[in-house]
């Protein structure tokens, strides 16, 4: 698939900002059930991981994480707020793991609290803050505000996503941060293509069925010694 008009310098810096570890939303805290996962062996080694990556892309990142920003951002560029609103909700009643749905509106809120502060009026009077703030809706009102396109927005959040993963990975598992390096350039790799795909299915619903982590996202609370939040 092709894309539109190039990114530009500032749009390109900005969104890197962002999507960087440094940038202070909080996602450091949650692995999103990786640390049960690891805790019961079920992922111990960069293979392993690897498997749960390509999990994560096929079963949340292409079919409901990704695809509600898309969503979000097409719907933000034709002002229709309802349906922006919409998919903010669903994304919140789609989730079985109450930690799950905690983090993601979490990390939502201070990302729109931030760039409150940062942007100013400018991004404050897109007066569309979703109810819920889950994280890809909160990504797509940022990025709509420095005007990236569709693709270019879901590449960055998935490049926000599965770094994440890897980050604790690195915490969780017996891996080295050139084992790290390594699968995280494998999977963006990929992240082109998945985008692609999620782009091909704009207009069907948000679907969620990832059993694996769910379950192990749901057990994070009996999981004996916790690093993560969730």
């Amino acid at each position: 698939m092709e894309s539109g008009s190039p990114i530009q310098p500032l749009q390109y810096i900005r969104s890197l900002q962002l999507i960087d570890s440094l940038f202070p939303v909080g996602a450091f805290a949650y692995s999103d059930g990786l640390e049960t996962a690891a805790a019961t062996a079920h992922v111990h080694d960069a293979v392993s991981l690897g498997l749960w990556i390509d999990h994560f892309l096929q079963g949340v990142f292409i079919p409901c994480e990704g695809l509600a920003l898309v969503k979000c951002m097409f719907a933000l560029r034709a002002g229709d707020m309802d349906t922006f609103r919409r998919v903010d909700e669903e994304l919140t009643a789609i989730r079985p793991a109450a930690s799950v749905r905690a983090s993601s509106t979490g990390i939502g809120k201070r990302l729109i609290s931030l760039c409150s502060e940062i942007y100013g009026d400018g991004f404050r009077s897109l007066a569309c803050v979703p109810s819920h703030a889950n994280a890809a809706a909160a990504y797509a009102l940022v990025f709509f505000h420095l005007k990236l396109e569709e693709r270019h927005g879901a590449l960055a959040f998935g490049s926000n996503r599965v770094a994440g993963i890897v980050s604790a990975g690195l915490r969780l598992i017996s891996m080295g941060q050139r084992q790290g390096q390594l699968l995280l350039t494998k999977t963006l790799d990929r992240l082109p293509d998945a985008v692609d795909q999620l782009l091909l299915i704009k207009d069907e619903p948000l679907r969620s069925f990832s059993p694996l982590l769910d379950i192990e996202q749901m057990n994070h609370q009996y999981v004996y010694s916790r690093l993560f939040r969730s």
